[in-house]
């Protein structure tokens, strides 16, 4: 059964609202500071904020460093050189988990195998399942992306280990991206291929939108006035439609409307 909306897909976008008042750094301005380093006493509000940012990168690639889920993608690879390509984007990320299970520790916090005893833990993010080569294809062309954004805005965080860290991981996601788009213009060759593509983004492009956060949430501005993040959940999200939409349109592919099927507005 299709998963096609019947509804018209002009793209609309909700307005952005910014709290007054609210910019990049401006706690730490009170306080007389630029940023904060390894070592350095933190406040407690923003020490919390960060070990949230640092857990969810823990959650979404720390799995990597105990559990084997990406196994199964790796043979979804249809020829040698794709199974090299994605084993190598893999390499990576296991670098990424074991950079952010480092920096966990190295703020007090321990994570050990006991913490993915679920080996699906990482995949709630996405919401379906990964069953084909493109599904993965359509995964890295999208999700990557949004990791691309992310590490972006977070090149001048505040904490510094955070922003050394975010300069090549930044670097690794953009070529992630590119080798998925590269992956997916690949299946788009064909009309089947096409269809299919199509009809899959109806599944991963909510997921993916999703994945910025919810465009009301408060705590948002708190990580932007510490100076952890420079945008908030919406204008990153936006940012990113509006670099990602004319991407798709360029292999003919239409993405749905951008409220459809979302779960956290």
């Amino acid at each position: 059964m299709s998963l096609a909306p019947t509804l018209d897909l002009a793209y609309e976008l909700p307005p952005i609202v910014r709290p007054e008042g609210v910019h990049h750094g401006r706690e730490l301005e009170a306080l007389g500071r630029k940023y904060y380093d390894a070592r350095d006493q933190l406040p407690d509000e923003y020490r919390q904020l960060l070990l949230q940012l640092v857990r969810v990168q823990v959650d979404v690639e720390g799995i990597l460093l105990f559990k084997d889920w990406f196994r199964p993608y790796i043979d979804l690879a249809p020829t040698p050189a794709d199974r090299m390509r994605i084993t190598r984007l893999y390499s990576e990320e296991i670098v990424h988990g074991y950079t952010f299970w480092k920096m966990y520790r190295d703020l007090g916090v321990e994570t050990t195998i006991a913490d993915f005893e679920d080996s699906s833990k990482a995949q709630y993010i996405f919401g379906y399942a990964i069953e084909s080569w493109l599904d993965l294809a359509l995964l890295n062309t999208l999700s990557d992306r949004m990791g691309v954004f992310v590490f972006r805005d977070t090149l001048n965080c505040s904490y510094r280990p955070w922003a050394r860290v975010s300069q090549q991981v930044y670097k690794d996601e953009r070529g992630h991206c590119s080798l998925g788009f590269m992956n997916l213009n690949k299946v788009c060759e064909s009309d089947e291929g096409h269809e299919a593509a199509q009809e899959g983004l109806y599944k991963w492009w909510p997921a993916t939108l999703d994945m910025f956060g919810r465009s009301d949430s408060a705590r948002q501005w708190r990580y932007v006035e510490w100076g952890l993040k420079e945008k908030g959940n919406e204008e990153l999200r936006q940012d990113y439609v509006a670099e990602m939409v004319p991407i798709l349109r360029s292999i003919n592919l239409e993405p749905p409307p951008y409220l459809y099927n979302r779960r956290f507005l």
